[in-house]
């Protein structure tokens, strides 16, 4: 499987919710939890989630709110 966001890149995360395929440096960028706003039934045993919760988690509320000096 090729990284969604560069393909020919080796995959090492699979995202079980939106079914995406991430190389290494989405997963150390955060970049591989595309829609953290949004229940997943997946989450308690993510590994993407694990690393990246607290960044998933501020993006959204980023978006939610604006980016008003956060």
């Amino acid at each position: 499987m090729e990284c969604r966001f560069h393909p020919g890149r080796e995959t090492r995360i699979h995202c079980q919710k939106m079914d995406y395929y991430y190389c290494e440096e989405c997963l150390e960028d955060c970049r591989a939890c595309t829609d953290p706003c949004v229940y997943c039934k997946f989450r308690p045993g993510c590994i993407i989630w694990e690393k990246c919760g607290k960044e998933a988690r501020k993006r959204c509320r980023e978006e939610a709110g604006g980016t008003k000096g956060k």
